[in-house]
């Protein structure tokens, strides 16, 4: 059964994730309005390329803060967050840089560093299940953006450059306030590097990373191969289709993080177990209702908001459809192994959907254009579900060590 304080927390960060849908869905049309097809798929790569940033970066400032900020205190975890994001961010965008030698390599640096330090914060308020604050921060972040995009707009003779100052400032004021509510929730914070937490965040953190990071490849691959094959413009196309059914995700993600805070708190018990079957079902739900709203739209009205060059978006989403269902519950699933250390089944995981998106897009992309990626899409989320839900009904009565790696 799910209590009352699961029922608040998980109502209240649906409410949050759903501000941010409406916010981000704001950003998105302004991007394709502002600077078009071309800068939508410019502002595409860039969010791809710091997103495989973040994820080696968030082997020490995503879950392993969660797991172990009540184990071994969140001075000695900062410390080595700290150094570790400034040696993941300058690697990660000196590799970037000698692959394409992308004229915006200076911002992917300064966003990098500063999207490691927000990572770090929200992973803590998870852990010491301070959900208002995580809450409010994810809600901030992208109002920011949106403010400083138009205050850019606005100024002067505008390129799609005006995204990555936008994005710059508004992860500097969030971490400021963020700063603020980590001092109300653990004190003050000093640099304590330890080993011993060095170690055990690192073996939590790497195995749930390149978890990650696989998954990244199943849903991101495909943005290389459209630039590859076809053109950036058509990625910007492409990326609104999965911009609009990604967001669909905020209410998956909302229901995951909760149940994910209980099981660290409670342990893998019967209960908690049986509770991620019906936060998968109710995640399922919530899924469906939003892809029948989308399905009703005529298909005059995405040219109409996002642009016209931004025809055949309806298609894309509604080829996305199925993916997108089967990764809503997939989501629950796997937040519940990484709550237990069962990380190796989520690795497992993703390099079989990284495997099936590497095959399929080479074929399907040069026969069937964007629809091919779509439809790749929809094929590895339903594999990577039908693995996940395997494992954890083979495993759902077996008594499992809550700290188990």
């Amino acid at each position: 059964m799910i209590s009352k304080k699961e029922q608040k927390d998980t109502l209240l960060t649906i409410l949050s994730k759903a501000a941010i849908v409406l916010i981000n869905f704001i950003i998105v049309i302004c991007i394709a309005r502002f600077w078009g097809a071309e800068g939508k798929g410019y502002q595409a790569i860039f969010v791809a390329n710091l997103g495989i940033i973040a994820i080696v970066t968030n082997i020490f400032t995503n879950s392993s803060i969660s797991f172990f900020v009540r184990k071994v205190g969140a001075s000695k975890l900062f410390a080595q967050a700290c150094l570790w994001i400034f040696i993941s961010s300058s690697c990660g965008v000196l590799v970037f840089y000698l692959i394409d030698h992308n004229t915006y390599s200076i911002y992917l640096l300064i966003s990098s560093l500063l999207t490691g330090y927000l990572a770090f914060h929200n992973a803590l308020y998870i852990g010491m299940q301070k959900i208002k604050y995580f809450n409010l921060i994810t809600i901030l972040q992208p109002l920011f953006l949106l403010i400083f995009i138009f205050l850019l707009y606005k100024t002067k003779e505008t390129t799609y450059f005006d995204y990555f100052y936008a994005h710059i400032f508004s992860l500097i004021v969030v971490i400021l306030i963020a700063f603020f509510f980590t001092k109300k929730t653990v004190g003050e914070i000093k640099l304590q590097l330890d080993i011993s937490a060095i170690k055990q965040s690192f073996i939590y953190g790497f195995q749930n990373e390149l978890s990650n990071f696989f998954q990244f490849l199943s849903s991101r691959l495909s943005w290389y191969f459209i630039i590859l094959y076809l053109s950036e413009a058509s990625l910007g196309i492409f990326s609104i289709g999965v911009a609009i059914s990604e967001s669909i995700w905020h209410i998956s993600r909302s229901i995951s993080m909760v149940q994910f805070s209980k099981i660290i708190k409670e342990g893998n018990t019967q209960s908690t177990r049986n509770g991620i079957i019906t936060s998968s079902l109710l995640s399922f739900s919530f899924s469906l209702f939003c892809v029948i709203i989308i399905v009703l739209l005529p298909d005059s009205v995405f040219p109409h908001i996002f642009g016209a060059e931004f025809t055949g978006v309806k298609q894309i989403v509604l080829l996305l459809s199925p993916g997108t269902l089967f990764n809503s519950m997939a989501m629950v699933y796997g937040h519940y192994f990484a709550a237990v250390g069962r990380m190796k089944i989520l690795v497992f995981k993703s390099v079989v959907g990284t495997i099936l998106t590497s095959i399929l897009l080479v074929v399907l992309i040069p026969l069937w254009n964007i629809n091919g990626a779509c439809i790749t899409n929809s094929i590895v989320h339903f594999v990577n579900f039908a693995i996940i839900t395997a494992c954890f009904f083979i495993l759902k009565n077996k008594e499992e060590c809550v700290y188990k790696i």
